[in-house]
């Protein structure tokens, strides 16, 4: 026959340790032990003597750092149903901004380096290679923001004149990549064609990206000469650019800094989403 258990375990409810549970068990246990050791038995305190100096550990200090020990980590090791709704709800929203929000803010900060090296290969091309002075290109404040350089007018104008057709940098594309291959024309063709032009190197990036309008490294043979051609009717004898280039310009301009300043914003708000639930649902008072 089974044993009698006592009316007390009778009617206790049948539950199931947890992992919670036993850890919570061990650190009780743990900081039981700790207070049992540490407390002295004197009400004043205990004094330890030493060579040096006699330190006075008070009753108060030792309890009061046992106790705030032990309500911290029965805090984090809180059962499910301990928790109130708020942060039991709290708890299961950081999760799921945490995961969501992981993969999410990694592939907006996988973008910003594609950001920076295009804008770094055209800074790191200013001040290169020849220039024919004159005034500086007029197209607002972007400018300067992306380029962090001043570009001549002039030497925008003389790329825009030397730059040749989409036929034949197509016909002497070295790339492998297969929009090129399609005739569409690359970046690093274009770049190729007019340096071996003599052309200011920080213009040549500046004609292309006005071409591209922030679209990619590649740009469709109609649209590269549709746009060369406007740029070069819309020219004046005394070299001033066409306002059709200032335009698109400052179009790249727009949808480069727009894309970061818009990533960095969103890449914050991702994050306080998972901070603010993550204190709501650890830090609070359950």
């Amino acid at each position: 026959p089974a044993p009698p258990c006592s009316p007390f375990l009778a009617n206790r409810p049948h539950t199931t340790p947890t992992m919670k549970n036993l850890l919570l068990a061990l650190v009780a246990v743990a900081v039981s032990t700790t207070t049992a050791f540490l407390t002295p038995t004197q009400t004043a305190g205990r004094t330890i003597s030493s060579s040096a100096r006699d330190v006075i550990l008070p009753t108060d200090f030792v309890s009061s750092t046992a106790d705030a020990f032990h309500d911290g980590a029965t805090s984090l090791l809180l059962s499910d149903e301990a928790l109130s709704p708020a942060v039991e709800a709290a708890r299961q929203k950081f999760w799921f901004y945490f995961f969501a929000g992981s993969g999410a803010g990694g592939i907006g900060i996988a973008q910003l380096p594609a950001i920076f090296r295009d804008a770094s290969a055209a800074r790191n091309a200013a001040n290169t290679g020849s220039s024919l002075g004159g005034e500086a290109l007029d197209t607002g404040p972007l400018l300067r923001v992306y380029y962090n350089n001043e570009i001549s007018a002039k030497d925008v104008g003389n790329a825009i004149a030397k730059a040749p057709s989409s036929e034949y940098i197509s016909s002497r594309s070295q790339s492998k990549n297969y929009m090129a291959s399609k005739g569409y024309i690359e970046r690093r063709d274009f770049i190729k064609e007019m340096e071996e032009k003599g052309c200011n190197p920080l213009a040549n990036y500046v004609l292309y990206d006005a071409i591209s309008a922030g679209k990619g490294d590649v740009v469709s043979p109609v649209v590269y000469d549709d746009k060369l051609a406007a740029y070069r009717e819309g020219s004046l004898s005394d070299g001033s650019v066409a306002g059709s280039f200032v335009g698109d310009l400052n179009g790249f301009l727009a949808v480069k800094v727009g894309a970061f300043l818009g990533l960095v914003f969103c890449l914050l708000v991702d994050f306080g989403f998972i901070a603010n639930a993550g204190i709501e649902g650890f830090l609070s008072q359950p």
